[in-house]
């Protein structure tokens, strides 16, 4: 007889057998009890976690002799067709390679037809989601309202790419990860009953490595078998997959905590040249760095599964590290992971990642950290340390404090720094450019040109050019002890001048130029200008000649208080 692999001898066969998926074989037991039973399942979940085995152990439980029952016999002929794959009343359909809408036309031309053994006919369609549109819109009809011995049973690892009107016509099993403990009990198992001589860090390292399906592990403990006749041993694991070790992997995380560049690409080098994957050197050093990232963020951690259960490893090893540069590492070994699948030299993505990790900064959050730990200290009164051999820039005493710009006439003092100090580099905004002779101050009743002239210059000297550019286009046309005053000709440079930042700069060279706190105020030359006032409109002269006996006539009184007017003797006229 030919050889049976291991997880095909090892399918389980009743619902108690299902490893790991207790949520779900306790939910379709009860509905066997109760009969009610769904025209319509899908079950989705990643491969290897139970989903085509559960479906054949439903599709058993409906036609067995003795059901519907939740235990079938598996004794019956209707349970051993079912679990031989001859019975004619269950129906496994591959979707990936029957995805057409020909291939679900015939699926409805069977469906009409009783079943020929059991009570009920089942379709098993396997991986539904490779289905075409076409042919997921003829099966819709089909699926809501099939004849009443049908039942559809759709399993899926994609379950996102199935339609909306599937999922409504269907109830949904999510199938999960099968954890690492379950996994290890089942090889331990099978092992015992198939004698096979397995070392229990074997096991381990398979139930670790199969990712959370048991399918896998089978897979992979029938293979190691074949490796040697002995014990199988976590070397010989790790020697059939490439596997790496936990200890390589340590050695490389201690090799990036101390930024070790020569001895991190020295390791992987010799992980290469010893067969091991680059790929899966990425890959494992992701997910050490994540169980580094988990413990930091919570030691008490216990229910989620962790790359090394070494408590002691993992609170020495996530030491050295900053949750943000656990971030940053797990960010560039995924991608170096990624490009390492399609690259035509995988090694290259890695060294790069390996390298950024051991250059690697803190980013944003550590800089915002630093800066509050600072902050702190200079609130308490605690000396800043100053960079080695670099001169401290101390204003000198009689300049008075600047809120956000000194002057570049403003002469520091130079004060050589203790050895094994350190110097705050002192902001741009904060300090001149260039260093001159101080000027004298000006006094606000002195001559407008010169203060602007000065202010100006000022500007130049600390390096706000765009501000001078925009300050140069309008004239200082007052200063008082407490008020300059800036006129400008457009819109546009009065109102950026007015903002908070340029007239703070502004205001501070101006109190260094004047030695007094001067405010400034921006106008437009339209605004200090009145209108010249038209003159009065001329009042033609005209001239009436009335007789004097008519000069006291009501009317032409009303006509001269009218038009301004007076009576002219002909006299007076000539």
């Amino acid at each position: 007889m030919a050889y049976v692999a291991l997880y095909r001898q090892w399918r389980p066969q009743d619902f108690d057998n299902l490893v790991g998926q207790d949520h779900i074989s306790t939910t379709l037991k009860n509905a066997l009890h109760t009969g009610r039973i769904a025209h319509a399942y899908l079950f989705a979940g990643p491969r290897g976690t139970g989903k085509t085995s559960t479906a054949k152990i439903l599709a058993k439980a409906l036609n067995c002799e003795h059901g519907p029952t939740s235990t079938p016999c598996n004794s019956c002929s209707n349970c051993e067709k079912i679990t031989a794959g001859t019975s004619m009343d269950v129906f496994e359909v591959d979707a990936a390679s029957n995805r057409g809408i020909d291939e679900i036309r015939d699926l409805r031309e069977t469906v009409k037809f009783a079943p020929v053994d059991g009570r009920y006919k089942v379709y098993i369609i396997d991986e539904v989601h490779m289905l075409t549109t076409e042919a997921f819109n003829a099966l819709l009809k089909t699926l809501e309202e099939p004849p009443s011995h049908v039942v559809f049973i759709l399993a899926t690892t994609e379950a996102h790419k199935i339609p909306a009107t599937i999922h409504s016509r269907c109830q949904r099993y999510d199938f999960r990860r099968i954890g690492v403990q379950e996994i290890e009990s089942r090889l331990k198992e099978v092992a015992a009953k198939s004698g096979l001589a397995v070392a229990n860090d074997a096991l381990r390292l398979i139930a670790v490595h199969a990712d959370g399906g048991l399918r896998d592990a089978l897979s992979i403990l029938d293979q190691c078998t074949t490796l040697d006749g002995g014990e199988v041993t976590a070397a010989n694991v790790r020697q059939l997959l490439g596997l790496i070790g936990h200890e390589w992997v340590w050695r490389l995380t201690d090799s990036l905590a101390g930024r070790d560049i020569s001895a991190t690409l020295l390791q992987l080098d010799e992980l290469i040249n010893s067969g091991k994957d680059v790929r899966q050197i990425l890959l494992e050093m992701a997910l050490h760095a994540r169980s580094l990232m988990l413990y930091k963020a919570a030691p008490e951690i216990d229910n989620i599964a962790m790359y090394s259960e070494d408590k002691t490893v993992l609170d020495r090893q996530s030491a050295p590290f900053s949750h943000a540069e656990l971030v940053k590492m797990i960010q560039a070994l995924n991608e170096a992971a990624n490009e390492a699948k399609w690259a035509p030299e995988p090694r290259i993505p890695a060294e790069i990642a390996f390298l950024a990790v051991c250059r690697r900064s803190g980013g944003e959050a550590d800089f915002a950290e630093r800066l509050a730990a600072l902050e702190a200290r200079l609130a308490g009164g605690v000396p800043v340390p100053v960079l080695p051999n670099r001169p401290v820039l101390q204003p000198r005493p009689e300049l008075p404090p600047a809120p956000a710009l000194v002057s570049a006439h403003a002469t520091p003092a130079v004060v050589p720094a203790p050895a094994g100090e350190n110097t705050v580099e002192p902001a741009d905004s904060a300090v001149p450019s260039r260093v001159e002779p101080a000027a004298p101050k000006i006094e606000p009743t002195a001559d407008t040109k010169e203060a602007w002239d000065r202010v100006l210059k000022e500007l130049i000297a600390n390096g706000k050019r765009s501000v001078h550019a925009c300050v140069a286009q309008g004239q200082l046309i007052s200063l008082t002890d407490q008020q300059a005053t800036i006129q400008f000709t457009t819109v546009f440079p009065k109102e950026r001048t007015e903002k908070d930042d340029y007239r703070s700069m502004i205001e501070t060279i101006f109190t260094h130029v004047c030695g007094k706190a001067i405010a400034v105020n921006c106008v437009l030359a339209s605004a200090n200008k009145k209108p010249a006032s038209a003159p009065p409109p001329v009042k033609p002269k005209t001239t009436v000649r009335v007789d004097p006996a008519d000069a006291q006539h009501p009317a032409l009184r009303e006509a001269l208080r009218m038009f301004d007017g007076k009576i002219v003797t002909e006299e007076n006229e000539e």
